[in-house]
């Protein structure tokens, strides 16, 4: 079982590195990761004007809404990319 676990991990950071220098490149700044063996790898990005355009083609979804904040996230190269934005259509 300790095998297959390192394996996991390791192509867990493989997804994560990848992701991170994509995001890089679309000058988007990652803030943190985290990955347990049962789920995708997990990557927080700083919130971007590019996220709302990821939204509204389609490309990405609101998840969660907590207080002034929602949360939105999409796929990229099998890691979960997420952020935590102000909605200010809440504070009304």
């Amino acid at each position: 079982m300790k095998m297959v676990n390192n394996q996991v991990i390791n192509t867990a950071i493989n997804a994560v590195n990848t992701a991170i220098n994509t995001l890089e490149n679309e000058e988007l700044t990652v803030v943190g990761f985290y990955h347990d063996s049962l789920s995708k790898p997990t990557i927080e990005i700083e919130h971007h004007p590019k996220c709302t355009k990821f939204i509204a083609a389609g490309k990405a979804t609101y998840y969660r809404h907590e207080g002034y904040y929602r949360f939105g996230q999409f796929e990229l190269n099998g890691c979960r990319i997420v952020w935590k934005e102000r909605d200010i259509s809440r504070l009304h």
